[in-house]
């Protein structure tokens, strides 16, 4: 029986950890030879998927929890810095060592890897007669699905598909999310799954421009994903300029010349649509996925207050006067509570570079 548990642990960690490395670099000689062994995965063999890497994975999506969890939906800050001091406890390094060129702890290629790294060790302890020691790695593993993967990950790799279609990646993409899909079955995280973020619908109040586009480009105030290619879509149906190289935060611009247009509910318009797949989407995992349902409940209901938003805008204007900033400067080793209270107070917090 523990031979069979151990096999079973060896074949989840070893894929954890090839998906893992094939999203924190594309493939090259010490790869290729694993994913050979690996038919769904074998087309990534190829070193010529190195330009479809890139592509992908370091302009159309950038697969880091703080992107995806963080209210300003950019990377760093305290998202990175918890994942960060999870690794640190379970004993994981590659977030410290250089091994990989990436630009933060909370990359989904490193998480993946964490979880291979304690799936591994859970094996070794099934294989050395040690099942209480092999019990403790299996809530070590529930632990970092249910603080971290089963969060954002999921909600990643959707955006993930369209980017990835049509190139060898598209298999990697779907891989790692069935394996995430069995592994939230098998391990059921949701008793650890913080339930308050229920409570937390976005706040969204008189919005002028910047503020809008500031909650679209948030997965984790908007509930979806808004990509390089729905911006530019839409950008375009207006007959506005746009620079995909310029990303995402080009929309922010974007949908201040559409506010200054009058143009606003046309420029959204394709939005909807999204919206209204998202929270449809959303609502069906959580009815499915009985391990993480209060994830999918929240992504839900934070699609639905951006449906109806975006709805409403159908028929209503903004203003560009509408957004009352008041710059704050915070600094010292006390600014990340700061950021906190004042969200918590109900401000709208942007954290800038402060050079």
């Amino acid at each position: 029986m523990t031979a069979d548990l151990a096999e079973i642990a060896d074949q989840r960690a070893a894929f954890a950890a090839l998906a893992g490395a094939l999203l924190l670099s594309e493939p090259g000689p010490r790869t290729a030879p694993f994913v050979e062994r690996v038919p769904e995965l074998a087309a990534l063999a190829d070193a010529a998927t190195g330009v479809d890497y890139e592509r992908i994975f370091l302009r159309a999506v950038v697969p880091y929890e703080s992107v995806f969890r963080s209210d300003e939906a950019e990377r760093g800050g305290v998202v990175a810095s918890r994942v960060a001091d999870h690794l640190d406890d379970i004993g994981f390094d590659e977030h410290r060592t250089g091994r990989w060129r990436v630009a933060g702890p909370d990359h989904l290629g490193l998480e993946l890897r964490a979880y291979a790294y304690l799936v591994g060790l859970e094996a070794s302890a099934w294989r050395n007669g040690r099942p209480d020691e092999a019990a403790r790695y299996v809530e070590s593993q529930r632990r970092l699905l249910g603080d971290h993967l089963a969060w954002w990950a999921q909600v990643a790799l959707d955006a993930l598909v369209g980017p990835a279609g049509g190139s060898a990646y598209a298999a990697l993409v779907d891989e790692v999310e069935q394996f995430l899909v069995e592994e939230i079955d098998r391990l059921r995280p949701v008793p650890l799954l913080d339930t308050s973020q229920l409570d937390e619908v976005p706040s969204i109040g008189r919005l002028g421009p910047r503020r809008l586009a500031r909650h679209l480009l948030s997965p984790a105030r908007s509930g979806m994903w808004l990509g390089l290619a729905e911006i530019g879509d839409a950008a375009r149906n207006l007959g506005f300029p746009w620079r995909p190289m310029d990303g995402r935060q080009n929309l922010v611009p974007l949908v201040a010349a559409a506010v200054d247009a009058r143009e606003i509910g046309q420029l959204v318009q394709p939005w909807v649509g999204l919206a209204r797949e998202t929270a449809a989407r959303a609502a069906h995992r959580a009815a499915t996925q009985p391990g993480a349902e209060v994830v999918w409940q929240s992504t839900a209901m934070r699609a639905g207050v951006t449906l109806e938003l975006l709805e409403r805008l159908q028929h209503e204007d903004l203003r560009a006067d509408d957004d009352h900033e008041l710059v704050i400067r915070v600094s010292g080793s006390g600014a990340a509570r700061a950021v906190d209270e004042l969200r918590a107070a109900g401000y709208d917090v942007e954290i800038v570079d402060g050079s």
